[in-house]
């Protein structure tokens, strides 16, 4: 794993190095150099972390991102925001509107305005442009040192990514690329005002902040990745705090916490041992303070089941939730999971369609009856469904897969090399994809839009060699 890393932080520190040293006079960051930035960073993070790839948690992520997106005005970038797989206490905005939530900062949160103050932050800080202002202000330190500073926030915390940070500081005394204090500020005050203008409560930012500080506390040995680059929390709760007591409080609508506390049990799933889940949920079960709080933990047991085989007790624990919450029709999607890796194709494509009827924009739905679809022998209809899947979301690896699939059986064997490529790039496995998107190169020479799409593939792959 450590040299795993230590390739991260080579490829990284060489990309930016070259981008930063092929930069006009004062190593100016234009709008189009930090999208190019952004398209390559994401390529190694894809190809180095592990990032949910799940519909749900995705549209989930992206749909919140979107809510604050609408009230902060018009931008240079296309925003998307990630989960990555990994249990530290991290997040952090990439130039261009790439935003990335570990999986461990956000199992912390308690509700989704801390979740939504987190994302509102990172927005403020893109949206102020504050990593393309450090490499504007950058000519007086070394771009390789730049590069490792840079390299090292991206690489989310441990020893190897703090040394890296610390060391790029030391040898560049000018510059820092941890946020400044008054960064910090400035995406705050944006974070603030995104959230009145969204109607959620700010409050949400002060008990977040509240938590940052517990974890520098209790973490003084080794500061968590997210501390280091967004310093000094005890302070941005007393500006914050200022803000909020400086203006008469109005009241905010109760924000629904079901999609949050879902989509919280889900990526549990994937980062936690079923068996350390069963009994972390039939304890809150016990223990709950509310009916929510008990529903939401046999959510999460149900969750625990399935990984574990259980499919009988799981689909027995989701129905008690679906009898709490019978307007939640994700929930049947759940229960045709179960029912599809049960071996129950029928039933699971009942299910979906079901809701995918009561709710046609559930890309969770759509997915898991395309899949169910394919299984059963629908191409036809899977590929209709995988095609929208891709086009809502154009990064989709899991997409591009299943249609590889498809059209290899149809005998199709050019537009399946052509997604397998697609596929093998945006799961960051640029071998396999350099293969496949070869083999499409020679077998569709006479379609541009095609060559053109590899082309731009293939430079960016070489970019990152």
């Amino acid at each position: 794993m450590f040299y795993k890393k230590v390739t991260i932080v080579i490829s990284i520190a060489l990309l930016l190095c070259w981008d930063f040293l092929a930069t006009s006079p004062g190593y100016a960051f234009s709008v189009k150099e930090e999208r190019e930035y952004g398209q390559k960073m994401l390529a190694v993070i894809r190809s180095e972390f592990d990032i949910l790839d799940e519909p749900d948690i995705n549209q989930y992520i992206n749909k919140l991102g979107q809510e604050i997106l609408a009230v902060a005005g018009n931008q240079y970038f296309n925003y998307h925001f990630y989960v990555i797989n990994n249990r530290q206490f991290n997040a952090f905005a990439s130039p261009s509107g790439l935003i990335f939530m570990y999986s461990g900062l956000l199992e912390t949160m308690e509700n989704e305005g801390e979740l939504h103050s987190v994302l509102a932050h990172e927005i403020g800080h893109v949206v102020s442009r504050h990593i393309a202002d450090r490499v504007d202000n950058s000519t007086k330190i070394n771009a390789a040192t730049l590069a490792l500073v840079l390299a090292g926030i991206a690489l989310g915390g441990g020893a190897l990514s703090q040394a890296l940070i610390t060391g790029g500081m030391a040898t560049g005394a000018a510059m820092s690329m941890a946020f400044t204090r008054q960064d910090e500020e400035e995406a705050d005050r944006k974070a603030y005002a995104y959230m009145l203008e969204a109607q959620r409560d700010p409050q949400d930012m002060v008990t977040m902040l509240k938590k940052m500080h517990k974890v520098n506390q209790l973490n003084m040995g080794e500061v968590p990745q997210y501390l280091l680059t967004h310093p000094k929390p005890q302070l941005r709760m007393g500006y914050v705090e200022d803000l909020i007591h400086g203006k008469e409080r109005g009241t905010f609508p109760e924000v629904d916490q079901f999609a949050f506390n879902r989509i919280k049990c889900r990526i549990k799933s994937y980062t936690r041992q079923p068996q350390e889940l069963m009994a972390s949920y039939r304890k809150k079960i016990r223990t709950a303070d509310n009916e929510f709080e008990r529903q939401m933990a046999t959510y999460g047991l149900s969750l625990a089941y399935a990984d574990q085989g259980e499919y009988g007790k799981a689909a027995e624990e989701l129905k008690k939730v679906m009898e709490a919450f019978p307007a939640k029709t994700i929930l049947l999607s759940d229960l045709g999971l179960i029912a599809f890796k049960s071996g129950r194709l029928q039933e699971a494509q009942e299910l979906f369609d079901k809701a995918r009827n009561l709710d046609p924009g559930d890309w969770y739905a759509s997915y898991n009856l395309a899949v169910t679809l394919t299984t059963s022998g629908d191409d036809q209809r899977a590929l209709a469904l995988y095609k929208q899947l891709v086009g809502a979301m154009p990064d989709f690896a899991g997409g591009y897969f299943q249609i590889a699939g498809i059209q290899a059986r149809q005998g199709n064997q050019a537009l399946s090399h052509l997604n397998l490529g697609r596929s093998f790039y945006f799961k960051g496995q640029f071998k396999q994809a350099t293969y496949h998107l070869e083999k499409a190169k020679g077998m569709m020479a006479g379609d541009q839009a095609v060559q053109d799409e590899i082309a731009e593939l293939f430079q960016t792959m070489k970019d990152l060699k």
